[in-house]
C-alpha cells in the first residue's frame, strides 16, 4: 500500500477519533456545558446552571451517526482522490 494513502488514512482517523470524543466547554455566567462533535454536536454535557451544579446530558444517537458518517465519507473521498493521483502518476 501507498504511504501516503496509509498516512492519510490514519491520520484521518485520529482526526475524526478527537473531533468525536474531546469537547468544547462552553461557560456562561448562569450556564456551563461541554458540547461534542465535529462538526455537528451530538451530545452536551450540562455541568453547571443557575441553579447549581448539574450533572445532565442529551445525546442524539443520529446526528452522532450522520456526524460519523461525514467523517467516513471524507476518508473514502481522500483514499480514492490518493488513489487516483497515484494511478494517473502510473505508478502502482
Amino acid at each position: 500500500m501507498n504511504i501516503r494513502l496509509t498516512v492519510f488514512a490514519v491520520a484521518w482517523s485520529i482526526a475524526a477519533t478527537a473531533a468525536l470524543t474531546i469537547g468544547q466547554l462552553y461557560e456562561w455566567p448562569d450556564n456551563v456545558h461541554i458540547r461534542y462533535g465535529i462538526p455537528l454536536t451530538y451530545a452536551v454535557h450540562t455541568v453547571v446552571t443557575i441553579m447549581g451544579a448539574a450533572d445532565h446530558w442529551t445525546v442524539d444517537t443520529n446526528i452522532l451517526a450522520f456526524d460519523l458518517a461525514i467523517w467516513m465519507a471524507g476518508l473514502v473521498a481522500g483514499v480514492a482522490l490518493l488513489s487516483r493521483q497515484k494511478t494517473r502518476d502510473g505508478h502502482t
